[in-house]
């Protein structure tokens, strides 16, 4: 009896949040525990407080929030039904018109290597960021839960803020992936605003030609909400110089309309590095170095910067000017660049 009981709280000791926000009033939160259980699920602050209890165990967990208020901290708390052992707390808000100085990180192609994917969040986490952008291929397969359980205990250092995702072509499929973040929009693409900077989450995996819903949807966005950084974030890149390339479509119909409304940063993932490449005036950034195995560069001397290994990439905002570092996991950078408005 006393070895199960300790491996029982080891096993559980295996837990994740993940917070993703539909829209500015309210949030989903997704969790795994190690074994079926059923959980509470408390939400407040000061002025809101509100309790949800499972009535069937799992392993995987799901649940909104309404009512809240944008740029108001809040807490959360998840307890097993059974007992008051507490599984994961943390904080998180819903940035909308944050102060003039906040944090943000992009990483993306996390999906291979459960142990190289948490010592990329732990440092991630070290930075405190109010939001978190993932460029896709979150998992090998989007069918498999194993993965996503890997997934959720990667991210545990991540359990203090708000999570960006986009899909990759290993979540193609999309169905957990709809199933454990909710997001805005139809979640296969969307966007976000938060204060001055307009983020744009494409779909690479779904049509984007030009009589697409997505194109023109894209198309419509830039020009209707002029912003002082427009960043456009999908999977596949325009630019590369490492095993996939350029993705030509992407070239060939995207960028031009980059080009002509303004955006000023591109974020993809796909090949599993870093770089950062300058094309009239937009600086587009590959960061594909979440815990999937590595890819050297075919052409060293086609970046501005490049390196592989795994990492992440910080960006600071204050008082209109934007700044970008990539660090990898010992915290040291790799490279620096700002980012001019368009």
């Amino acid at each position: 009896m006393t070895v199960l009981l300790i491996f029982f709280v080891i096993s559980v000791s295996l837990t994740a949040a993940i917070i993703t926000s539909p829209a500015t009033n309210s949030i989903q939160l997704s969790w795994y525990t190690s074994v079926p259980e059923s959980c509470k699920l408390t939400v407040y602050n000061d002025v809101f407080s509100i309790k949800i209890v499972e009535s069937k165990p799992s392993m995987f967990h799901v649940q909104s929030i309404n009512g809240l208020q944008p740029d108001s901290i809040y807490r959360y708390r998840i307890e097993y039904n059974s007992s008051e052992e507490t599984v994961t707390e943390g904080n998180f808000s819903i940035p909308s018109n944050p102060e003039t100085q906040f944090k943000f990180v992009a990483y993306g192609d996390s999906r291979s290597n459960l142990a190289a994917h948490r010592e990329v969040s732990k440092a991630i986490a070290r930075e405190s960021p109010l939001f978190v952008i993932h460029t896709g291929d979150m998992v090998y397969s989007d069918c498999r839960l194993n993965d996503w359980a890997d997934f959720f205990k990667a991210t545990e250092p991540l359990s203090d803020t708000l999570f960006f995702p986009i899909i990759g072509n290993h979540e193609r499929v999309a169905k957990n992936y709809k199933a454990f973040f909710s997001l805005p929009g139809n979640e296969y693409y969307y966007s976000y605003r938060v204060g001055d900077l307009l983020f744009v989450m494409l779909n690479a995996n779904k049509r984007f030609d030009r009589c697409s819903s997505q194109y023109k949807w894209l198309k419509s966005l830039l020009k209707s909400e002029p912003a002082k950084f427009t960043i456009a974030i999908f999977h596949h890149p325009a630019f590369s110089y490492s095993s996939h390339g350029d993705s030509f479509f992407v070239k060939k119909i995207l960028v031009p309309l980059f080009e002509k409304y303004g955006v000023d940063l591109v974020l993809s993932g796909h090949d599993h590095n870093y770089q950062r490449i300058e094309h009239n005036g937009i600086t587009y950034i590959v960061t594909g170095g979440g815990g999937a195995s590595l890819y050297s560069l075919k052409d060293p001397s086609g970046p501005v910067a490049s390196f592989k290994g795994y990492h992440f990439v910080l960006f600071e905002y204050s008082s209109g000017i934007l700044k970008g570092t990539c660090y990898d996991t010992g915290e040291n950078a790799i490279d620096s660049f700002n980012v001019f408005p368009r």
